[in-house]
C-alpha cells in the first residue's frame, strides 16, 4: 500500500507536467499564430494604399540570406500592388542588441527600406498586411544555370535589385571609402574577386547546401584566371584564415582584402568565436562592404554561397569574366 505522501507526490508530479505541457502547447499556438499572415488597422492614415510588412522567424541567419529572403518578399509584394516594408525592429535578429529591440530597424543599417517608407510612417494606416516570418519559396537562386544566366531569371531579379535594395547612406560612404583605399592604385589594370567560405560553413558541411572548394582548389583555379585575364589585382573575400595564408604566400602585394580578422577551425570548433568578436553588427556590415567590393571586379571566382549570388545580382553590368564552383551538394 502507497504511502499517502508518496502518493501526493506522484499526483502532485502528474499535475505539475499537465499544468506545464498546457501552457506550453499554449505559448506554442500563440508563436505560431504570431508568425502568420494577417491583416491589420492601426488607423485611419494611407487609407488607399496597402502595406505589407516583411519579417522573417529564423533570427540567426545571415545578411545576405536575409537579403534573398527579403527579395523574394518585395518581389511578391509588389506583384500583388501592396507596398513592401521590411521589420527587422520588433523581434530579435542577430543584428540587434536587446536593448534596441522595438527601437531600432537593423534592415536599415544596411539598406534602405524598398518604397521609402519605415515603419514609423506606417505605424498608424488603416490597411496593413504583416507577412509571414516563414521562409517563402525562393527563385532558384543557388542554380548554377540561374547564376550564370544561362535561364534568363537573373536579368530579371537584378532589376528588382536595383530598384528596391539600395544602401543606406552610411553603407554606401563605407563602401566608397574602402574602394579608394584597396583599389586607388589598380589603374587600368584588372582586379580578379574571389569568394570562398570556409570555417562553419565547410566543415559544417550544410545538407543541400553547395560543396565549397578547398583553398587548394580555388588557389589552383584564381591562379589560372589571373593569368589568363591579365589581372594586375586579386581582392579576396574569406573569413578562412587558411584561405588568406594561402593566397597571401602566393599573390603576395597584388593580394587586397578589407578584413583584419580571420576564423581558424579546430576540430570541432566552428571557428566562429575569434570571427565574432567585433559583433553581429560589425560583422555585417563588413560582410557587406566585401561583397560590394567583389561588385567592383572585373572577374569572379566564388563558391556558390548567398554572398555570390547577392555580388552576382548587386553588380552594375557584368562581369568580364565569371567562374562559379559547381562540385554538387553536401549530402
Amino acid at each position: 500500500m502507497l504511502k499517502r505522501g508518496v502518493l501526493y507526490n506522484g499526483l502532485s508530479y502528474i499535475w505539475r507536467n499537465t499544468v506545464l505541457k498546457f501552457y506550453r502547447g499554449h505559448a506554442e499556438k500563440k508563436r505560431e499564430q504570431y508568425w502568420m499572415e494577417r491583416k491589420e488597422c492601426f488607423g485611419k492614415e494611407n487609407p488607399d494604399q496597402i502595406f505589407y510588412v516583411i519579417r522573417r522567424r529564423d533570427c540567426y541567419c545571415g545578411l545576405f540570406s536575409l537579403f534573398l529572403t527579403h527579395l523574394q518578399r518585395i518581389d511578391t509584394a509588389i506583384k500583388a500592388g501592396y507596398i513592401p516594408v521590411i521589420d527587422m525592429q520588433n523581434d530579435f535578429n542577430i543584428y540587434l542588441t536587446g536593448d534596441k529591440v522595438g527601437k531600432e530597424n537593423a534592415w536599415e543599417y544596411f539598406f534602405r527600406q524598398p518604397c521609402g517608407y519605415s515603419l514609423e510612417n506606417i505605424k498608424k494606416s488603416r490597411n496593413i498586411i504583416i507577412g509571414s516570418g516563414a521562409v517563402p519559396e525562393m527563385f532558384p537562386y543557388l542554380n548554377i544555370d540561374f547564376l550564370y544566366g544561362r535561364t534568363g531569371e537573373l536579368e530579371y531579379w537584378r532589376k528588382i535589385v536595383k530598384k528596391y535594395m539600395k544602401l543606406s547612406d552610411f553603407a554606401k560612404r563605407e563602401v566608397e571609402k574602402e574602394y579608394c583605399k584597396l583599389f586607388s592604385d589598380v589603374g587600368e589594370g584588372k582586379v580578379l574577386g574571389v569568394k570562398c567560405r570556409g570555417t562553419d560553413y565547410a566543415n559544417g558541411k550544410p545538407k543541400n547546401h553547395p560543396i565549397q572548394p578547398t583553398p587548394e582548389q580555388a588557389l589552383v583555379k584564381a591562379e589560372e584566371i589571373f593569368k589568363e585575364q591579365h589581372c594586375t589585382k586579386i581582392f579576396l573575400a574569406t573569413e578562412d584564415a587558411v584561405f588568406y595564408q594561402l593566397f597571401s604566400d602566393k599573390f603576395g602585394d597584388a593580394l587586397v582584402t578589407n578584413k583584419t580578422v580571420y576564423a581558424e577551425y579546430h576540430g570541432g570548433s566552428t571557428g566562429r568565436e575569434e570571427y565574432e568578436r567585433g559583433g553581429a553588427y560589425a560583422n555585417g556590415m563588413e560582410y557587406l562592404i566585401t561583397t560590394m567590393l567583389l561588385t567592383k571586379c572585373d572577374c569572379l571566382c566564388a563558391g556558390c554561397v548567398s554572398g555570390t549570388v547577392a555580388a552576382l545580382l548587386l553588380k552594375e553590368g557584368e562581369y568580364e569574366y565569371t567562374y562559379l564552383f559547381d562540385l554538387g551538394l553536401y549530402e
